[in-house]
This record gives structure tokens, C-alpha cells and sequence, in this order.
């Protein structure tokens, strides 16, 4: 797979957590072997509900925390094995948005600083050469260079947000790692935020992991669907496979869940049962089966693994192909 960009095998993240004050250690499984890959231009849509990892995953990726086991690899080297120089080449190619506008950009900082620092960074402008890209990239996201002076609580959760894409820009990235850029926004502000970021990516032939638990979100920017629930992803495959002709359980109950545009539509809600299991301690076997309405003792004792059942599209359930076709 030469078009790849960037990939994962058996990616594991635990963390050491105490169950009191003289209790004993116990591993908390945020990711629990993660096959991923994306390939250039692509977009991939990591959803879930929230507590399953897919964060984790975004910030394995970005090499912001190291893994327990498994590897990144980035155009065929190994993240975590890379020298100084290839890491901050890394650091320009793959950048991150984050969930929280506000939060992730630095209060005490102009916008024209704000989104100059990358470039300040890694070399690539300076003095007027610097403010005049930075004004270019304002204007691409649509804000007006009078913006340029002002701080970041100066502006509305959309415009922030905008602020934190145009850094993310900046210097010129082969893949977005979007961490629910839109979730804390409203719903006439995040189809413009949405918008913007497809336009972005056929202008820059950007790659992107999308990570969401909306799956409304997820059918208009995917090209291809990754469902994790647990540290585990449990279905992946291309936008129609995995939303018209899904094969696990836990994906059809998150589509059931998706508001229908037409108020009175008949459709059937699936309620699953029961909370989500904790990652300290997950079920044995499948680890859908204390809330899914198909289980039986196979699904209780025996892990199903991530079988591909159509070309391309992989889901781990034992009974995939006899309940949804």
C-alpha cells in the first residue's frame, strides 16, 4: 500500500491507575490493539461513543503520548523510532485540531501570533514575509486582517475554531488529526466548520482522521468509517459499506440513534442495554455482548476477531453475515 500515509499494528495504550490509596495497580485499556491506516487524500472517520479511546488514538498518532505496544508508522518509518530531525519533520507534516476552541488556543497571544507561531517554529517566514502568509491564511478562513490584533476571547467558538484550523494550515501538512473540532459548537456553526474543512482538503489534498461520536458528522466527510467501542475497533470500511450495509451490532445502534430530518418518519431506535463496560476491567470474550441484543455463550467466551467478510470491509462480531444480510 504505497499510497498510505500513515498506519497502525496492534497499537495498545494502558494506563497504570490506582483503585485507592494502598488498593493495587490496575491497567486501564484506553486502546487494545488497534489496526489503522490511512492513505493520502483520504478521509477516515473514527467514531464511538465517548470513553472508547478514539482520542487516544488521535494523540497516539500524533506522537503526543507513547504506546504500550504496537507501532505508528508515517510513509513507512517507525514514529517512535525516529531522530531529532525526522521527528520535527514529522511535527510539520501531521498537525492536530483540537475539541475545545478556546481552551487549546493561548489567551495571552494575538491572532496574527497565534497563527504565525508554526512559522516562527520551523523557519519558514519571518518579519513582513510572515504577517503577509498569516494574513493570506486569515482571509482562507474568513477572517479579515483587522482580526490580526485581537486575542483569542475576542471571537465567537466558530471564529476560534477557525483560528485553530489556520494554525493547523500553516505549515502546509500532509494529514489533519480533527479530535471533534465541531462538537462544542452550534449546529449552523458546525455545517460552516465542516464546509470549510472539505473545501481545505480538496485545495491542500489534505489526509485527515476525523474522530466524532456523530454519525450525521461522519456520513458527509468520510471516505472511509472506522467504529471503536471499547479500545477495540470493531467495523471499518467505506462510508456505504459501514452505513448502508454494516455487519456489527454496536454500529447499527449508533446509526438508530442518528435524529431522522423528518419528525415523524418511522424508524426504530435501538436502546442498548446496560453502561458502557469499564476499560479496567472489560467483559471476556466479545466485548459488546453484556449490551447486545444478538449475544450468545459463543459471544461470552470467545473473542471474535476483526474478520474481512466483503472486500475491504472488516467486522468483529460471530454472527455478522447471519444478522445483517
Amino acid at each position: 500500500m504505497n499510497d498510505v500515509i500513515i498506519e497502525t499494528s496492534a497499537l495498545r495504550k494502558y494506563f497504570p491507575v490506582k483503585s485507592g490509596p494502598f488498593g493495587k495497580k490496575l491497567l486501564l485499556k484506553a486502546v487494545d490493539g488497534v489496526d489503522l491506516h490511512i492513505k493520502r487524500g483520504e478521509t477516515l472517520g473514527l467514531a464511538g461513543e465517548s470513553g472508547c479511546g478514539k482520542s487516544t488514538v488521535g494523540k497516539l498518532l500524533m506522537g503526543l503520548i507513547p504506546p504500550s505496544a504496537g507501532v505508528v508508522n508515517f510513509r513507512g518509518r517507525a514514529l517512535y523510532g525516529m531522530g531529532k530531525e525526522e521527528r520535527s519533520a514529522f511535527r510539520k507534516d501531521v498537525q492536530m485540531i483540537f475539541q475545545d476552541p478556546f481552551s487549546s488556543l493561548n489567551p495571552r497571544m494575538r491572532v496574527g501570533e497565534i497563527i504565525g507561531e508554526p512559522f516562527a517554529i520551523h523557519g519558514l517566514a519571518a518579519g513582513a514575509r510572515r504577517r503577509e502568509k498569516v494574513i493570506e491564511l486569515m482571509a482562507k478562513i474568513g477572517l479579515a486582517e483587522e482580526h490580526y490584533y485581537r486575542y483569542p476571547h475576542e471571537f465567537s467558538g466558530g471564529q476560534r475554531q477557525r483560528i485553530g484550523i489556520a494554525r493547523a494550515l500553516a505549515v502546509s501538512p500532509q494529514l489533519l488529526i480533527a479530535d471533534e473540532p465541531v462538537s462544542a459548537l452550534d449546529l449552523s456553526i458546525q455545517a460552516q466548520i465542516i464546509n470549510l474543512l472539505m473545501e481545505l482538503k480538496q485545495e491542500y489534498r489534505l489526509s485527515f482522521l476525523f474522530i466524532t461520536h456523530d454519525m450525521s458528522v461522519i456520513r458527509h466527510l468520510s471516505d472511509r468509517i472506522a467504529i471503536m467501542y471499547l479500545g477495540k475497533i470493531v467495523e471499518t470500511g467505506s462510508r456505504a459499506d459501514v452505513l448502508d450495509r454494516f455487519l456489527h451490532p454496536y454500529t447499527e445502534a449508533l446509526l438508530s440513534a442518528v435524529p431522522h430530518p423528518a419528525p415523524y418518519a418511522s424508524k426504530q431506535r435501538i436502546i442498548l442495554r446496560g453502561d458502557l463496560p469499564s476499560p479496567l476491567n472489560p467483559p471476556s470474550g466479545c466485548p459488546f455482548h453484556t449490551r447486545c441484543p444478538y449475544a450468545e455463550q459463543i459471544c461470552r467466551s470467545e473473542p471474535p476477531p476483526l474478520k474481512e467478510h466483503e472486500p475491504d470491509h472488516l467486522a468483529a462480531c460471530h454472527f455478522s453475515t447471519k444478522l445483517f444480510r
